[in-house]
């Protein structure tokens, strides 16, 4: 049997598995707990509402997502556009394969406290990732030129995961060609001799 920060683990193991199959609303603490083998007791000694434990799966799943960005951008004799070109693909399908967790945090960050204010420190801590990464001095207008790229992209990764995207007869490649030049944009606009 587990004990302590494993417990913890396998609940949230077990809340992703939830969230991605079921959805978030159609999910209970006693679902998650018995998902991981426990009782729904034990749910509470490590969270203290459902709400709680969202918000330790969306925390896995920034720290998956940095994880793509930091390896495409780690790897070595690769020019920026090839890692932009790489990596766009590979966050889209990240929101894709996560579309369910994604619904649930545009809606609970409306109503709760706790849900919004983990989402826009995580919106900051990405800010500050991408200003490192571009390899500038952090400004102003850097950093809102950034907040506007991250919104944008999760607005449309988003749209592409959810369908909206197929119904308005978009092409999901074009769509995502259209936000790799966004991002090179970017990164030409804050270092202009990346292009």
């Amino acid at each position: 049997m587990p004990q302590g920060t494993d417990l913890r683990a396998s609940l949230v193991d077990a809340a992703a598995a939830e969230i991605r199959e079921s959805g978030w609303f159609a999910t209970s603490t006693n679902r998650i707990a018995a998902r991981a083998g426990l009782s729904s007791g034990v749910f509470y000694n490590y969270f203290s509402d459902k709400a709680d434990v969202l918000l330790a799966v969306y925390e896995r799943w920034v720290m998956e997502e940095w994880a793509m960005v930091r390896r495409v951008f780690g790897e070595p004799g690769v020019g920026p556009r090839q890692r932009i070109d790489r990596l766009v693909p590979l966050l889209i399908e990240h929101h894709a394969a996560w579309s369910r967790l994604r619904h649930a945090l545009a809606v609970l960050a409306r109503d709760d406290e706790r849900v919004r204010a983990a989402r826009l420190q995580s919106r900051i801590t990405q800010i500050d990732e991408v200003v490192r990464l571009v390899g500038r001095r952090s400004s102003a207008k850097l950093r809102a030129a950034v907040a506007i790229r991250l919104m944008m992209f999760e607005a449309v990764a988003d749209a592409i995961a959810a369908g909206d995207a197929d119904a308005m007869s978009l092409d999901r490649r074009t769509l995502s060609e259209e936000l790799a030049s966004s991002l090179m944009a970017l990164l030409v606009s804050t270092n202009p001799g990346r292009g």
